[in-house]
């Protein structure tokens, strides 16, 4: 069994204009976030914030890698209310430019630790493809 997933999505808008909503880093995008609050310096490296669920689940984030040139962003989950049946995961969210029309290519991948259930892969894969299409709905002119 993997504990990896990675669902991606072609957005019919210019990368700066995808990358502004996915660096922010607070998931006004998505449907499930009911909340984000910035704790220890977000934007930095290192830095975190608490994601509230609409079911209830707060999780808080650490940003482990940020990057302008790939235009990429990677967390990790290091506190959740309630608890994960898993001992970790990283989650990295990049956005490319597609040349050819301007639009943006936008993957979000996941990787659990190997404890990490069939489960939670399919959760993940799920919340994501969801949260990319309303991403898309989002900013699609």
């Amino acid at each position: 069994m993997s504990t990896h997933n990675a669902e991606s999505c072609v957005i019919n808008a210019p990368l700066e204009k995808v990358w502004a909503a996915i660096s922010a880093q607070d998931f006004k995008f998505w449907s499930l976030v009911k909340s984000t609050n910035q704790l220890a310096s977000p934007s930095e490296v290192g830095g975190t914030r608490e994601v509230t669920f609409n079911d209830g689940t707060v999780q808080t984030y650490r940003l482990i890698e940020y990057s302008l040139v790939r235009n990429a962003l990677t967390y990790e989950i290091i506190d959740s209310k309630p608890s994960v049946d898993f001992l970790s995961a990283q989650h990295t969210i990049q956005v490319t430019r597609v040349t050819a029309n301007n639009t943006s290519f936008v993957q979000w991948i996941s990787d659990y630790s190997a404890d990490g259930s069939e489960a939670v892969v399919m959760d993940s894969k799920y919340k994501k493809l969801d949260a990319l299409a309303e991403l898309a709905k989002s900013l699609e002119n």
